[in-house]
């Protein structure tokens, strides 16, 4: 079995609320490791495959800038996630020894992620949850040096990571290193690139080995749902280590991404302007010892399972 490792860098003031939720989600896959930069308490949570490292926002802007060489802003915490594509090359000896890593949210639950990412598919080099670009709310990454320095391929990499604000590094930006032909191999050009291929063989492994498929992580949005349609699911359910929803039977999902169920910046409009969640005053409303005995989510946050 190919060993996984899903680093997750997240500063702040305190977890979200559904944090032990999503821990609990984590603990149904223990075959896989989550490793956690934060300055974040930690203190209550002993989760046996989820490793937790403590720093100050000052200590990881720090390391940041000394082992890229780059002046990161240090205001933004949503600005973390452009740093996701070079994890493999900040965190080398922390993920030593793993055939994969991978960056991830934690707006999630996750279901079984070993049934949809076998050993078929962790033959690829990289693993998204969308066919358009790379997932930041789950990607991973063979441990591979070429594959750890792979961010570096992007020409301005750089001044990408230093300018305020995020900047989608990690997904639409990050994909383009593998797909990456030299410009003047476009437009009309584009029907003779087998013969750069032919004259370069070695770049063609930056295009190839990617798994590109739509999961169907994210309800909400406008985009077709697996039936074709644009009715999404909206109540979803977490039980045992696996994610169902009320529309689509007993199929299974990697994870259920409720991104937005919090925020309308990809919500359909359909939806409404608010979030459903935007305005209410609290989320959970089960105990913690609950948890195991399954989660619904829907408009109005996360509750018991009936």
């Amino acid at each position: 079995m190919k060993s996984i490792i899903i680093i997750i860098d997240y500063f702040g003031i305190k977890w979200p609320e559904w944090f032990p939720i999503y821990l609990e989600s984590c603990r149904k896959n223990p075959t896989i490791t989550w490793l956690f930069h934060t300055n974040c308490d930690h203190s209550s949570f002993n989760i046996e495959n989820v490793i937790f490292s403590s720093m100050t926002k000052e200590e990881y802007i720090k390391n940041v800038n000394q082992k890229l060489g780059i002046n990161f802003p240090p205001d933004d915490n949503y600005k973390i996630c452009d740093l996701r594509p070079a994890y493999g090359e900040l965190y080398e000896e922390e993920i030593r020894g793993y055939d994969f890593f991978g960056y991830g949210d934690i707006d999630l639950l996750y279901g079984d992620i070993r049934k949809f990412y076998n050993d078929e598919v962790l033959k690829n080099n990289v693993i998204s949850t969308l066919t358009w670009c790379f997932s930041g709310h789950l990607t991973l990454i063979r441990n591979t040096q070429w594959l750890r320095r792979m961010f570096r391929r992007i020409t301005n990499w750089r001044s990408l990571l230093e300018k305020d604000g995020n900047q989608t590094f990690d997904e639409n930006i990050f994909i383009k290193a593998f797909r990456r032909y030299p410009p003047f191999l476009s437009g009309k050009l584009k029907s003779i690139r087998f013969i750069y291929d032919i004259i370069y063989p070695a770049t063609i492994r930056h295009r190839r080995g990617l798994y590109l498929k739509e999961q169907f992580t994210t309800p909400l949005t406008h985009e077709l749902w697996l039936d074709g349609t644009f009715n999404h699911p909206e109540v979803w359910f977490w039980k045992d280590g696996h994610v169902t929803n009320n529309k689509d039977e007993n199929r299974e999902f990697i994870y259920i991404h409720f991104m937005n169920y919090k925020h309308p910046r990809s919500m359909d409009a359909k939806y409404g302007n608010t979030a459903f969640w935007d305005k209410l005053p609290k989320l959970v409303h089960l105990k913690t010892e609950d948890i195991t005995k399954g989660v619904r989510i829907d408009r109005y946050g996360f509750h018991k399972m009936d």
